[in-house]
């Protein structure tokens, strides 16, 4: 169908008297009289509709004695639905790469917010404390090897040490008991796994309680303007073992600033 064809079947369908033309004539053909009675025009004016439909070739008129009926000649509109129907594949083709690349798009972001879950969780999993001792590194390091100066500062407030056996080497184990103020006591045992002097020590803790909840813990000593800057990195997960332990360092590195003031 050459494209002056084409333009003539589209601008005659343009207009919905012509439209509503071509519906009644799907159903057999009719008269001008006919054709005109559904609508609020003069038979004239449904003539030059009709005149439009005829040189779109989408419509024919024969002559019967005084009668010339209309019918519909679906030629035309066959090539239209073929030309749009071309464009009808492109766009479902382009609705379909539409909608797989929404998907992908939705993937990602759920891998994308499962990262930042994990990312978040383990930050939250993390306890982070930062403190400096207005002290040699050296000296602050020394305080955590021996269990001589342990019993005078390890543990939340007014907790006392009366049980400290520690082998302070890579692999040694150590075993305490903290002594809450109501006389409760709290044993811990662990293994330390690294110990570089007076750079950081890694070890593990677990309440006898709790067997099979370990934490982690790690303490780096780096020095500041002089004096010594003391982070302390712990695993956390919800459990007596880990319950309060912001607060209980908190208190335990007051108490060894107060030790170290007199050392």
């Amino acid at each position: 169908m050459s494209p002056d064809r084409l333009s003539a079947t589209f601008a005659a369908l343009s207009d919905p008297t012509r439209r509503a033309i071509l519906a009644r004539l799907a159903a057999g053909e009719a008269s001008v009289t006919e054709l005109a009675a559904p609508f609020a025009m003069s038979l004239p004016a449904i003539s030059k509709h009709l005149k439009v439909l005829e040189r779109a070739g989408l419509i024919a008129r024969g002559r019967e004695a005084q009668w010339r009926p209309c019918r519909l000649e679906a030629g035309p509109l066959k090539d239209a639905a073929d030309w749009l129907e071309h464009y009808r594949r492109f766009w479902e083709q382009s609705f379909d790469r539409l909608e797989d690349y929404l998907g992908e798009l939705k993937k990602r972001r759920r891998n994308m917010a499962a990262r930042n879950s994990a990312a978040t969780e383990s930050a939250e999993r993390e306890l982070v404390i930062t403190r400096v001792f207005d002290a040699p590194r050296s000296l602050v390091f020394e305080a955590w090897t021996k269990p001589e100066h342990l019993v005078h500062w390890w543990g939340p407030k007014d907790f006392t040490l009366p049980f400290c056996k520690m082998e302070f080497r890579p692999g040694g184990a150590y075993r305490f008991c903290m002594r809450s103020p109501a006389g409760r006591d709290y044993w811990v045992r662990g293994v330390y796994r690294e110990i570089v002097e007076p750079e950081r020590i890694v070890w593990t803790g677990a309440l006898d309680d709790e067997p099979g909840r370990e934490t982690v813990m790690t303490v780096t000593f780096a020095e500041h303007e002089g004096k010594t800057k003391l982070t302390v990195h712990q695993t956390f997960f919800d459990s007596d073992t880990t319950r309060g332990a912001q607060q209980g360092w908190t208190e335990s590195l007051d108490r060894l600033a107060d030790y170290l003031a007199t050392a």
